[in-house]
């Protein structure tokens, strides 16, 4: 109870700034470093702007498997409990194909699909037209994570996403319980299972069972905004794959 205790006041510590930061990590498969991460964000308070951007590189026995590199931005309006994107883009190769996507959103939160490239890259189940309507993009669901954090010292919310070819609902709780192993760091508990856009070509059976993965939330220096320190996702192809924090900076002057 007192870990847990002193965990909320260092999160609810964590400062709402506006400054540009970029957080690198490295990320391992079997114990073998598969990736490399970089995610620039800015995230004030409610009521103003935020922005995000990730990119992500396959390196060593990955990239001689499935060479792939790729950029992710978005932008919107941080709310009081809600994140509202106002365009989300992706562009980057996957086994040597160009893909790119730009969603731009309506003030009423529909999502036009400006790009998307290819056209079809497999058989899915059909997206319903109201997917477009009320739910976010992926980088802006992390955007409302970390928001949440900062603002309760907790994980609680539910999200669904689209990214322009599929939906997936996630669902995030609070750890019941400081682990150990955690450094009294909070560990949200993440439930993800996709709802429409779903590839044909897999079983029935795995397509309806959920996906899990573990985000742990801390902050690394004092000044420092509250951020995954390192996250876990269960992979079909890989086991568990692990992206630890590498470094973390602020931007001086960078918008």
């Amino acid at each position: 109870m007192i870990g847990r205790a002193i965990l909320a006041m260092m999160l609810l510590a964590a400062p709402a700034s506006a400054e540009r930061w970029r957080a690198t990590y490295a990320i391992t498969a079997a114990g073998i470093t598969v990736a490399d991460a970089e995610v620039r964000f800015t995230l004030g308070p409610a009521g103003t702007p935020y922005s995000i951007e990730t990119r992500s590189r396959t390196r060593g026995v990955a990239a001689w498997l499935v060479r792939s590199d790729t950029r992710a931005q978005s932008e919107g309006l941080l709310r009081p409990g809600a994140a509202q994107p106002r365009r989300y883009q992706t562009e980057g190769t996957w086994r040597g194909m160009l893909r790119r996507t730009l969603l731009e959103y309506a003030p009423d939160g529909t999502a036009r699909v400006a790009t998307l490239e290819p056209a079809q890259d497999m058989e899915r189940t059909p997206v319903p037209d109201d997917a477009r309507r009320g739910h976010i993009d992926p980088l802006s669901a992390i955007v409302l994570l970390t928001a949440h954090v900062r603002e309760t010292a907790r994980c609680d919310v539910r999200a669904q996403t689209f990214d322009g070819r599929r939906v997936t609902q996630f669902e995030v709780t609070t750890h019941p319980v400081v682990l150990a192993s955690d450094r009294g760091l909070l560990r949200c508990d993440v439930e993800s299972r996709p709802i429409a856009g779903i590839p044909l070509d897999r079983p029935i059976e795995e397509t309806r069972r959920p996906t899990r993965s573990t985000l742990i939330f801390g902050v690394t220096q004092p000044g420092a905004p509250a951020i995954p320190v390192q996250v876990e996702i269960a992979s079909r192809w890989w086991g568990t794959i692990q992206a630890s924090l590498v470094e973390l900076t602020e931007e001086r002057g960078q918008r």
